[in-house]
């Protein structure tokens, strides 16, 4: 394989990672900088359900032809540029809009943004697998998703910084002529050749669903992996999403965070990748969830220093690294113990639907905890969520290297 080939890889991960935070993670600190409640912001992720249903609809972006554009383009160039056009379009009039009168036209373009960036995630697909061998398949799949994170750390970098020099319209802005070389990139890039598609079979949703899921409870720890998958990462998610408005209350300027939060703490995030995968190849992975989850649930409490010390930028160093090392960690760990897991990609797709809607659940009401609790309380009592997991690998996982037995 060449390295060009390895660069359109690359391109891939990045198109797919571009998007993503635009809705999870800078919007996050706009609408808290322009005084939303922290209840507010933690329900406006039920919005990102729109990103993870997109199962639903998958078959039919597999399956169905857009006119003209399909006919010129490809099946598969033709949606994910209409999805990129979608994605171009809802950031723009969000860029445009004020949080403080236009809250419930914003809240409409970001869930725009979640279904359109949820067709683009189907529609790429095809793009990573194709022409690759089966022998290959890590070394591409390690590059795209090398290309995710990139693409991810350097949205929310431009953004961040495009906020602080100017505002908040010229941030998104910016994010949309991301997306918009993104489709430049998609254009200039062959058209996946993938088999044909039968309509009736591949609509057949539900029933896949309905399979699926009794293959799950069927099986010997059914009822503990269906646990795991919604409980393992609650604190983690419900931590992380009100860090960024608790950063702001802190006084951390988005320069800073921009820095540390977002650039150092995703270098970080994936030096933990790294050792976990290490951890994983040695131990196997339950017993990785389970040891580096403790370290995990301890890192949490880390952001305690930052209340105690308040606008320290030493310290929200030592808290990034270290909670984002923890978070790498235990994410490569857990990407490892859904990949032993699953038999197929169908399996593999429910079940990280599950994992997600658990995280939507938990964090849609973290802003109204941390608003209930106070900022102390939150981070003393929310990390201890971490427990149930950490128990059920204990009990069903740790001992026993088949997962899926």
């Amino acid at each position: 394989m060449s390295l060009m080939f390895f660069a359109k890889k690359f391109g891939v991960g990045v198109s797919y990672g571009t998007s993503f935070p635009l809705v999870l993670v800078i919007l996050d600190y706009w609408l808290k900088e322009c005084g939303v409640s922290n209840s507010a912001i933690g329900f406006f992720t039920i919005f990102h359900l729109l990103f993870t249903l997109k199962f639903l609809w998958a078959p039919m972006i597999d399956t169905l032809d857009i006119p003209y554009l399909s006919q010129r383009l490809g099946r598969q160039k033709s949606w994910v540029l209409v999805s990129q056009g979608l994605l171009m379009c809802g950031v723009i009039c969000m860029a445009h809009l004020d949080p403080q009168s236009d809250l419930g036209t914003l809240m409409f373009f970001a869930s725009l943004i979640a279904f359109a960036d949820g067709c683009q995630n189907v529609a790429l697909y095809p793009y990573q697998i194709c022409s690759v061998a089966d022998s290959d398949l890590g070394y591409v799949a390690g590059v795209i998703s090398f290309g995710h994170r990139i693409g991810s750390i350097f949205t929310k970098f431009v953004t961040l910084h495009m906020a602080y020099f100017f505002d908040w319209t010229v941030a998104y802005e910016s994010a949309a002529f991301l997306i918009f070389l993104c489709m430049i990139f998609i254009l200039l890039t062959p058209e996946p050749q993938v088999q044909p598609c039968n309509i009736s079979r591949n609509l057949s949703t539900f029933r896949v669903i309905k399979k699926i899921s009794q293959q799950l409870l069927e099986k010997k720890n059914g009822i503990s992996i269906l646990l795991i998958l919604i409980v393992y990462k609650m604190a983690s998610f419900m931590i992380q999403k009100m860090s960024r408005p608790f950063c702001l209350e802190m006084g951390f300027t988005k320069l800073e965070i921009a820095n540390v939060v977002q650039l150092f703490g995703s270098i970080s995030l994936i030096i933990g990748g790294f050792i976990g995968g290490f951890f994983v190849k040695n131990i196997g992975p339950a017993k990785t969830m389970l040891y580096l989850g403790v370290l995990h649930m301890i890192s949490l409490y880390l952001y305690l220093l930052i209340w105690l010390h308040g606008h320290d930028t030493d310290i929200l160093c030592v808290v990034v690294f270290f909670e984002s090392m923890a978070e790498g960690a235990t994410a490569a760990a857990f990407l490892a113990f859904l990949y032993e897991l699953c038999s197929g990609s169908s399996q593999y797709a429910l079940f990280w639907a599950i994992h997600e809607l658990g995280g939507i659940a938990a964090t849609s009401v973290s802003g109204l905890l941390a608003d209930t609790l106070g900022w102390f309380n939150y981070f003393l009592i929310v990390p201890i969520f971490f427990v149930p997991g950490l128990w059920i690998l204990q009990q069903k996982f740790s001992k026993n290297p088949e997962i899926a037995s």
